[in-house]
This record gives structure tokens, sequence and C-alpha cells, in this order.
């Protein structure tokens, strides 16, 4: 049976998002501007004979600007996130898409990987949270769900790791992925109409 469904989990806020994103990309590029301006000045004022002292003053404060724009630069992917929950036949692709611009994928697993599942944080959910080892990602911008959507808990044993996923999605998706494993995987108590 071939099945192809996707789900995306859209960051809520996305004009804050979008603002802050932007704002932060456009101090990044004030930061590398200061930089090539420091060198330039830097380089024509350099005198030779002090020597190192000299380099270093001219280095130090160029090292500090670049720095601090590569800091800024990747720190501004942090707000405008949507996560992208792909499942092909039994295969499921988890992606973080940045600024809708963006794709990294981040885990593919199948979907007999799945140890348990269930809504986020009941009695189980916490019991794995706190098993040593496990990798936690909670796989949306929001802290609350959008409407129709709820959050979910995978726990999963792939690629010799053991994760505790969370996803923001509808009970369609559950319900698609419960085509591809055991009834067994369901935690005691979850509602799977």
């Amino acid at each position: 049976m071939e099945l192809l469904y996707e789900e995306c989990a859209k960051v809520a806020n996305e004009i804050s998002a979008k603002r802050k994103f932007n704002t932060l990309k456009v101090i990044s590029i004030i930061f590398y501007v200061i930089s090539a301006i420091w060198l330039l000045v830097a380089w024509q004022g350099f005198d030779w004979s002090n020597g190192t002292f000299a380099l270093a003053a001219t280095i130090l404060p160029l090292a500090i600007f670049i720095a601090v724009g590569i800091l800024i630069g990747q720190y501004k992917n942090k707000f405008y996130i949507d996560y992208d929950y792909i499942l092909i036949s039994g295969s499921i692709r988890i992606s973080k898409v940045i600024n809708n611009a963006k794709r990294r994928d981040i885990l593919t697993f199948d979907a007999r990987d799945i140890e348990k599942l269930g809504m986020f944080a009941s009695e189980t959910y916490e019991k794995y949270e706190m098993q040593n080892g496990i990798i936690e990602g909670f796989l949306s911008s929001n802290s609350e769900p959008a409407n129709g959507k709820d959050f979910y808990y995978m726990a999963v044993n792939t690629q010799g790791s053991k994760y505790l996923l969370v996803f923001e999605c509808t009970e369609t998706f559950i319900k698609n992925v419960l085509k591809f494993t055991s009834n067994k995987v369901i935690e005691q108590g979850f509602s799977n109409k």
C-alpha cells in the first residue's frame, strides 16, 4: 500500500518571527560591514614599526566583529522555523524549514522503529523522558498547538539511538502512521478514534 501524507507545523506568530529574523539578519550584516570598514581603516593606518602589538590591535577587533556577525547570523535561525513531517509508505522524514527558504533534514526512520506513541505530557511520556541516553526533540516552534492539532510523542529506536520526539500534528497524521505499525505501540489510555 503506497501512501504519501505530509503535515507542517508552522510557527504561530509568523509576523513576529519574521521581524526578529530580519532584524537579526540586518544586525549581522552591519557587523560584517563594520569589520570590512575596520579592516580598510586599520590597514591604511597600520604602523609596521610597532610590529606584533599593532598587528594584534588590528586583528583582534576584526576577529570580534566577524565572530559577532556569525553568531548573530546563526542565532537568527532560531526564530522562524517550521517543521515538516512526511510519511511515505511507513517511512517518516522530519525536516526543519528556516525562513521558508532553507530545508534541513533532521531524521528519517521507519514506522516499525516506533516503540511507543501517545499524547505529549502523559505519564508514559514522562517515564520515557526520565530515561538515560534518550535524545529529546520538540519538533514545533509553538508552545501551544494550532487549531485542529495536538502535541503527540513517539518513542523511536532507530540508527542505534533512542529518540523521544514531540510532533504538532493532526490525529490524521497519527492514524496514517499507525497503518504501518502495530497497535501495541499505542500508549494505554490513548484514544485513537
